[in-house]
């Protein structure tokens, strides 16, 4: 009797071993699942950026390919292209995911692929709706930046200061004012000529002296000139001594940076980087990053400084 209480007992002994034994093993299981899932990292998507040989370009897709690396994302680096259409067109294939482009590059791309002949609009946004009615299906823009390079009309600071000219329309409301260096065909030139001027905003120079545009700026320094015609994103315009006019009525076409990218990379949180770089891309800020350029950073340096500066 003895013998089969204690065989009695194993037995009950042996299976709740077994039941406890196969408990352990079942919590384990769930908090391992539960484990691999909070600590299992989000993988971003791999993007491939390129521009055309131009050092603007790179600096261009550079800072919106950098941007997105801070946020995150594994970004490539493609060959670059020799000309724009090359480069857009291998965003239409897909081979290079994002780059950046001027408005005006990017809207003489989707009309020859559309076969079309619109004029260029003159502002931004009737550019960008403009080129979204005829981009591929395969691709989309972003938001586009204000920065821009530009025909400008400059002053100097103490000749602006005092006049109390800020645009061109008050600069058409003091006929005879202000001596320009301009160069050899300005008079007839297009958008921005001394005929254009004069029928959008009746501005009447005092005097035109005939200089090559990369000597309009010593003109003006030098006291030879009120004003001279440049390009707004030259750096050499960006000192507090120089004025760079107003466009307000828009007789040279907007011709801002904005970002190009495909489709299927255009998600969410992409856009929104993009949007953000965008949002930071100023003219000045061009100025300045092409300065960089100038003193000899290359284009991902400066790129790097000015997505860093970011905050």
């Amino acid at each position: 009797m003895v013998i089969c209480r204690l065989r009695s007992c194993a037995v009950r002994q042996s299976k709740l071993i077994t039941v406890s034994l196969a408990a352990i093993v079942f919590l384990a299981a769930c908090g391992s699942d539960s484990s691999a899932t909070s600590d299992t990292p989000v993988v971003k998507p791999r993007i491939v950026i390129s521009s055309t040989t131009d050092p603007q370009s790179v600096l261009i897709a550079e800072i919106y390919g950098q941007a997105l690396e801070k946020a995150s994302f594994r970004v490539a680096r493609k060959k670059a292209s020799e000309t724009s259409d090359a480069l857009f067109a291998a965003v239409e294939s897909g081979t290079v995911q994002i780059t950046g482009a001027t408005a005006q590059e990017l809207f003489a791309w989707t009309q020859s692929k559309a076969a079309a002949s619109d004029a260029l609009p003159n502002t931004t946004a009737l550019q960008t709706e403009a080129i979204a009615k005829n981009l591929p299906t395969t691709m989309k823009i972003g938001a586009a930046s204000t920065a821009e390079d530009i025909d400008v009309i400059f002053c100097s600071a103490t000749f602006t200061d005092a006049n109390t000219i800020a645009t061109l329309t008050d600069l058409g409301t003091k006929p005879g004012t202000a001596t320009l260096a301009a160069p050899d065909g300005f008079d007839t030139a297009t958008p921005l000529g001394a005929a254009t001027l004069k029928d959008t905003y009746q501005i009447e120079f005092k005097s035109v002296v005939p200089t090559p545009i990369d000597q309009t700026l010593e003109a003006v320094t030098s006291g030879t000139a009120d004003c001279g015609v440049g390009r707004s994103g030259d750096p050499a315009l960006a000192p507090v001594t120089l004025k760079i006019l107003q466009d307000d009525k828009a007789v040279v076409p907007n011709n801002v940076l904005l970002p190009v990218l495909t489709a299927d990379a255009a998600t969410a949180d992409v856009t929104a980087v993009l949007d953000a770089t965008s949002a930071r891309l100023t003219t000045e800020q061009l100025r300045a990053l092409n300065q960089r350029l100038v003193d000899g950073a290359t284009p991902e340096l400066a790129a790097n400084e000015f997505v860093g500066a970011g905050g």
